[in-house]
């Protein structure tokens, strides 16, 4: 009896303090969600805790440890971050306020003086933030206020300041160990094993809102079925980068929850111009007319992303661009342009022009398979002749430096300059303008977007470069590449963002009272 009575004392008393950690009135962070760590598995970590080093800041942001100046906000709008305003005197010339009270780590004051040291120094010593920052100059107005200066008109300088390679950090520290490296981020480096794991501690003395949860681990899990079961074993709490092909694996499972944001980057079919076939923009125009974009989505993605028929359409902030042209699939429309290009169908059902037919050999590499298999089923509908060839992209790479290609599949970032992204992709020496693009009318738009006086005036030009672009189909678009995440039940205020892989931690994530549903 007297054992019994005992037990049922220790039940109530241990009852009494979970209640008491697990919730409160005040609606605040409970012990019990203060004092669980919080995990973070990627398909890899960084090698460095130095954030001039590539790729580096980007996982320091994504664990909450960096911060620049300024932040990019889900719905692609620019938000200041550690400054506080940021005004446009003049086409080369915007003035910064800083927030004032920063400090980084060690207590140094986040002033005007430490941050032109910490972007001169990113500038001479990061080839990722070159880029952004090689055509900026500072001067010190006072110490909450910088100058900045551009090389040329119009750049958008907090968008610049807002790559993740551009974190602020102490100059003059060394970055080189736990204990030397100086960020202002809500949570600080403790534990770091290059390439393995990475263990953060809310920073006490942080200048924003502290974080709920006090710990942090960032586990670098490189193959891609093991980061599957780490999510489905509750081991990981967000998990990146899971592969497309293990949606399956999370069917009826109420323990984790499948985040899949749409991507700023555009899975899009190259095309190269140079082949007869492909020369006529009616053949091109046909080609993009007879895809059912849904469709690809489903076998493509697993169903795991949307449709978008231009290229700038997966930019969240051109949400209105994604299906400007090409409404819906509609292979008859798509026949008749190949009947006016004189492709006329044969009896096999493939269509001929001069006794040649109209063939097309697509490239693919990666996990777009399966898309390259529906593309190839699509337009065998209406009488083109595909073939898909899959393997290592060095293959495509090589096909385009011989110009022995056809179309290849690949998805680039349509966030950013947009003078840079567009012209990059459809000037006719743009980077990425792999299959020779070179039209008159665009290339009068890009250099009116080169000298636009205000944003208003850049959307809208950007906007008449990428309906050009579309209804001309040197490339056609299909939809964001999947960006995968699984998260636990148990944590809340998880975030969806374009930018998954720097936006993973802020202050209001926490944990779930243990049996809470």
């Amino acid at each position: 009896m007297r054992n019994a009575l005992l037990t049922a004392l220790v039940f109530v008393l241990l009852s009494i303090m979970i209640g008491c950690t697990a919730t409160n009135p005040s609606g605040k962070p409970t012990e019990q969600a203060e004092t669980k760590d919080l995990v973070i598995v990627g398909q890899e970590i960084a090698a460095s805790l130095d954030p001039v080093q590539p790729l580096t800041s980007s996982y320091l942001r994504n664990a909450g440890a960096a911060e620049a100046l300024f932040k990019v906000m889900e719905d692609g709008r620019i938000e200041p971050s550690l400054a506080e305003s940021a005004k446009e005197v003049d086409a080369t010339t915007w003035e910064i306020k800083l927030k004032p009270n920063v400090r980084f780590w060690s207590g140094k004051a986040v002033d005007a003086s430490a941050v032109i040291a910490s972007l001169e120094r990113s500038k001479a010593k990061d080839v990722q933030a070159k880029p952004f920052l090689a055509d900026l100059t500072y001067a010190k107005v006072d110490d909450q206020t910088v100058q900045v200066k551009t090389a040329v008109n119009n750049v958008p300088v907090p968008l610049n300041l807002s790559y993740y390679q551009t974190v602020i950090h102490n100059a003059e520290a060394k970055h080189d160990a736990v204990n030397t490296m100086d960020l202002t981020g809500m949570y600080r480096v403790k534990e770091f094993i290059p390439k393995q794991k990475m263990v953060l501690e809310r920073n006490e003395g942080y200048w924003g809102k502290k974080p709920n949860i006090r710990k942090v681990v960032y586990e670098e899990v490189t193959d891609g079925q093991a980061r599957v079961l780490s999510a489905l074993s509750g081991r990981g709490h967000v998990v990146l980068n899971i592969p497309v092909t293990s949606i399956a694996q999370f069917k009826d499972n109420k323990g984790v929850k499948i985040s899949a944001a749409p991507v700023a980057n555009t899975q899009t079919i190259y095309l190269n111009l140079k082949k007869p076939q492909l020369a006529d923009v009616l053949v091109r125009q046909a080609l993009s007319w007879a895809l059912d974009r849904k469709e690809l989505a489903v076998l493509g993605a697993e169903g795991q992303s949307i449709p978008v028929t231009t290229w700038l359409g997966s930019n969240p902030a051109f949400a209105e661009a994604r299906n400007a042209v090409y409404a819906k699939a509609d292979p008859a429309k798509a026949g008749q342009l190949l009947d006016e290009a004189g492709w006329a169908k044969g009896s096999d059902g493939i269509r001929y022009k001069d006794g040649k037919p109209l063939s097309l050999r697509l490239m693919t590499w990666g996990g777009d398979k399966a898309l390259g298999e529906a593309l190839q089923n699509q337009w065998t509908k209406i009488g083109v002749k595909a073939e898909v060839q899959h393997g290592d992209y060095s293959l495509i790479t090589a096909a385009r430096e011989k110009g022995e290609w056809d179309a290849s599949i690949e998805a680039w970032s349509t966030f950013g300059g947009l003078h840079s992204l567009l012209s990059g992709q459809f000037a006719p020496k743009g980077s990425a303008n792999f299959g020779g693009y070179d039209d008159e009318e665009t290339v009068q738009l890009l250099a009116k977007l080169k000298d636009a006086a205000d944003e208003a005036a850049r959307r809208r030009l950007a906007l008449k470069i990428n309906e050009r672009v579309a209804q001309q189909a040197p490339i056609i678009a299909l939809y964001p590449r999947p960006q995968i995440t699984a998260v636990s039940a148990s944590l809340q205020g998880f975030e969806e963002h374009f930018r998954q892989f720097e936006n993973t931690v802020h202050a209001n994530l926490s944990f779930l009272p243990a049996g809470s549903k």
